[in-house]
């Protein structure tokens, strides 16, 4: 039952992905009525993130910055539909890369890089990267726990040319394509909710936050050029890559200096336009405890 279940979900996508944007986006517009005014999918999340990060704003701009976000997540959804049938050519214009050269000229230096990014604007449009980049892209991703979706979400992922590698792998794979001699992207959303004994915690948006260890640990034992990668919405359905370097030697620097200024690079980000970022995911759910911890 669960399969047939499945391919008429995958077969409903498929139809969904087929849709011109206008109809998409009016889909959208319903569907946010819904889940903003109807079910308040994870209203009180949000609301809490948001109090917590703006401590200064009032109720009623707290209140305009969660509907601006609901809005801006339900076209997140029917965006994401989009990668299934999309060609790469129509996806370009809608995901264009600003300064492809500050990536592409250490591919044609032979070297390696990693990407650092976040969840905010639309980071599911990446996978267009292979197509606007020299570097072979691999896509880093938390594979899901539904192993059928999560080969279904996969393959549309990888349709563009990236290959999506798991967090428990991408050190071997990194490593395998540089005995290759073959220069790769790795891309990382670095911003996910880390173990409740995270050993890096910095203040992030007012609040204690871990993060991730892994990009640095990556970055300082490979010691390839770190580069941020902020995303930025010009309109409905069109967006910017905009690259900027974090780090050219990162094995030079002090302990945990990527990733502090990682993260000051996104806070000042999501404190611009903080309606684009991810509000309903349950970042700050573990509180910092162990005693060994760093802080900024």
């Amino acid at each position: 039952m669960k399969k047939v279940v499945f391919h008429i979900a995958l077969a409903g996508l498929d139809l969904l992905s087929r849709l011109p944007f206008r109809l998409l986006y009016a889909l959208s517009d319903l569907v946010y009525i819904l889940t903003f005014y109807v079910f308040a999918y994870r209203h009180q999340v949000v609301l809490e993130n948001l109090e917590r990060s703006f401590p200064g704003k009032s109720d009623s701009e707290i209140k305009l910055l969660s509907r601006q976000f609901y809005h801006h997540l339900c076209d997140l959804l029917f965006e994401a539909f989009k990668l299934k049938t999309i060609s790469p050519e129509k996806l370009k214009k809608r995901m264009e890369v600003v300064n492809p050269e500050l990536v592409n000229r250490y591919f044609d230096e032979g070297k390696s890089v990693i990407v650092l990014t976040m969840h905010y604007n639309n980071w599911e449009w990446n996978a267009i990267l292979p197509h606007q980049l020299k570097h072979h892209c691999l896509l880093v991703y938390n594979p899901a726990r539904n192993l059928r979706w999560d080969a279904a979400i996969n393959q549309m992922r990888e349709r563009f040319g990236g290959e999506l590698v798991s967090t428990k792998k991408i050190v071997k794979k990194v490593l395998d394509y540089e005995k290759r001699q073959k220069p790769t992207l790795t891309w990382l959303c670095a911003d996910q909710r880390p173990l409740a004994n995270a050993r890096f915690w910095t203040t992030f948006l007012n609040q204690d936050a871990g993060f991730f260890p892994g990009p640095e640990a990556l970055a300082r034992c490979t010691n390839f050029p770190v580069l941020y990668q902020h995303v930025e919405k010009v309109k409905r359905g069109h967006y910017r890559i905009h690259f900027e370097l974090l780090a050219d030697s990162p094995a030079s620097l002090p302990p945990d200096e990527i990733l502090h200024r990682y993260v000051r690079k996104i806070e000042s980000r999501i404190q611009a336009q903080p309606e684009f970022y991810l509000w309903s995911h349950k970042r700050w759910k573990h509180q910092k405890g162990a005693q060994n911890n760093r802080t900024s």
